[in-house]
């Protein structure tokens, strides 16, 4: 039976969940993904978790923050005055996503977590940063 090896070119599903269960992804429902192994389209844990795959075949993986997103960042952090955010983002709450520019000029995408009458704390980690990932894959076929 052939194994899936890098190089391939695999249909698949896959849900991703964090540890305590929460989904944060899933195609089950949709078209199938489509990749070609090592190709680094994904982070390189999932896609190499696909080699060794049979058609058919179910696998469940879990990637550690430090090969997936990295660790949480504390410095990426902060706290502004409320002015300084864009104009656009006057209906801001805590959980909003705003872009805004770092010290050299740079687009951020951050996560407002807190929100007071003049200052706002946003946090610039990528929000799965710190999170053991847990994948549950289905490898339908070879391409």
């Amino acid at each position: 039976m052939r194994k899936a090896q890098k190089g391939d070119i695999v249909r698949f599903h896959f849900t991703g969940c964090l540890e305590n269960g929460n989904r944060f992804a899933t195609t089950v429902g949709e078209d199938p993904m489509e990749l070609t192994i090592g190709e680094g389209k994904l982070i390189r844990c999932f896609e190499t978790s696909l080699v060794g795959m049979t058609e058919g075949e179910q696998r469940t993986v879990h990637i550690p923050p430090e090969d997936a997103m990295g660790a949480r960042q504390p410095e990426l952090v902060s706290e502004l005055p409320l002015h300084m955010i864009p104009e656009q983002d006057e209906d801001l709450k805590v959980g909003s996503s705003i872009q805004i520019k770092d010290e050299k000029g740079r687009e951020v995408k951050a996560t407002v977590t807190h929100l007071s009458d003049q200052a706002v704390t946003i946090d610039s980690n990528h929000p799965l940063a710190g999170e053991t990932l847990v994948f549950d894959i289905n490898l339908i076929e070879f391409v």
